[in-house]
Parts: structure tokens; sequence; C-alpha cells
């Protein structure tokens, strides 16, 4: 019998480009993935196990290519191992030099919709004990991920998600948003959510976002608009949009801060600087 479940797809941005990337030799695209991976591993590992202990219903996690797929009973868990994953996948080098590793954008859907498991086929041919998620939540959570013509670093949320949280809203620096709370190892962590009524192709559509850069902008280090800035090269024309729009996530996270109160001359700075970043102005 199926079940309704929360659903996350997330991929890694420019897997195609990169593998597909003739100006690249083979052994750059190999050193390349395998920083992708190893950064995703070493996240994914520490974060689901974490998580899944603190939690009745525990977070089940398939993982395939450039792909990995989350499901869970608990919306609140499972958007705060998102945000954990997003930031431990993009800060885990920015304190490395330029052109020491390549660091890797992904993006994900999150719905609620029915989801059933069945026996993987490759477990099955190797006598091994494994199940593959099939179901209208897996492939509208891709479809949220990959069609709603939204770029760069983001978890986009679906509205039927949205409506199971309790959310309190707020507006800070002239930026609206809404704030539901996880409590973890008995510390009460809030998670930023914010609207997205058009997509880029000016089309009205009703999704939200995960701040997922609150947390770590709201240190007032900035050390994230360093890490943008040494990222920029690896974005050519046509995936320039990917910078951007996680420019503006950052930006988001910034304006959610009390950095404004803390350091205003600094704020006011990187604001601007993020800005043009994300080519709001």
């Amino acid at each position: 019998m199926e079940n309704i479940n929360y659903c996350v797809f997330i991929d890694v941005l420019g897997y195609g480009s990169l593998v597909s990337d003739s100006s690249k030799t083979y052994l750059q695209k190999i050193t390349a993935l395998n920083s992708i991976y190893s950064n995703l591993a070493s996240s994914l590992l520490g974060v689901i196990n974490e998580i899944n202990s603190q939690i009745v219903d525990k977070i089940f996690i398939k993982s395939f290519s450039d792909c990995f797929y989350l499901e869970g009973k608990n919306p609140v868990a499972l958007m705060f191992c998102c945000e954990r994953i997003f930031n431990d996948t993009f800060g885990f080098y920015s304190n490395f030099p330029p052109d020491t590793e390549y660091t890797p954008l992904i993006r994900g859907g999150f719905v609620k919709d029915w989801t059933i498991r069945f026996k993987d086929l490759g477990d099955l041919v190797t006598n091994r004990e494994g199940s593959n998620p099939i179901g209208l939540g897996v492939a509208r959570a891709y479809w949220t991920s990959e069609k709603s013509k939204i770029s760069g670093m983001r978890l986009i949320i679906s509205p039927e998600v949205i409506e199971d949280l309790e959310l309190a809203k707020f507006q800070k620096n002239n930026y609206e948003f809404q704030v539901t709370e996880f409590v973890y190892h008995n510390v009460p962590c809030n998670l930023y959510i914010a609207p997205i009524t058009i997509n880029e192709e000016n089309l009205d559509v009703k999704l939200y976002e995960l701040i997922w850069t609150e947390e770590v902008m709201s240190g007032c280090t900035f050390e994230y608009v360093s890490q943008l800035k040494n990222i920029r090269q690896n974005f050519n024309d046509d995936s320039l949009r990917h910078f951007n729009k996680t420019a503006e996530v950052v930006l988001k996270g910034l304006l959610i801060s009390t950095c404004n109160i803390r350091t205003p001359d600094v704020f006011e700075s990187y604001r601007k600087e993020l800005e043009e970043m994300a080519k709001l102005k």
C-alpha cells in the first residue's frame, strides 16, 4: 500500500556540463567528481545519522549518479536535514584557496505525496537487501527541482508542505519571510522560508524556498561572500544564472540576519556586493 510522505529530490548542478566539457581532461573531470562526491558523502553520512538519532520516523535516503532522494514523515526534520546538507556542501571548501577544490552547487525540490518502496532491482539480482522508492512523490520532487525554472543552489518547496507547517511571519530589512522551528538536541533552531511568486521565465508560480544561508550569514563573518568570489570562475555564460541565483539566496540570508545592527557599515557593503552578484540592481 502506498504511503503519503515528504519527499526531497536533490541533484548536483552542472554535472552534465562537467562530464561533457571538452576543455577538461579526463583526469580533471575525475578529480572534480571525486571532490564533489567526497564532499557530499561526508555531509550525508554525518547529517542523516545525527538527525535520525533524534527523531522517531527515520529519514530514508537513496542515491543514483549525481542525484539523491530523501523521504520521511517529519517535514521540519527533513527541512533541517536539507539546511545542514546545503551548508555543509557549500561551506566545506570556503576556507580553501581558490582553484584547490571544486565546490559543487546542489538544488532540491520538496513535496508531499504518495510513494511506495519496491525491492531494488540491482540488489535483487545480487541477492542483497535494498529498496527503491517510486510514486508521485518521487516524480513531483524531481519536477519541482528541475522543471520550476528556478536556478541556483535552492531548496524549492511545494505549497502543500508549507500548509502542514506552523509558521510565523516576519519582516526585516524590507524583506518578508516566515519561520518555523525544529528542536535539535533540546535546542530550538529556526528555519526561514520565503515565497517565490515568479520564476525565471516570468511566469507566476506558487512555491517557496528555504533560506539555508541564514545561520552562516548571521555570524557576520561573510565567508559565503568570499566563497562566491572563489567559485565565480566555474561558471560560463550558460551556467551564470546558477551563480546569480545562489548569490540571491546568500543575500536573503544576510537580510534576515542582525548584521545590519551588529556591523552596519560592513552589512551595507556586502549587501551591495551581493546585489551586484545577484544582478538585482
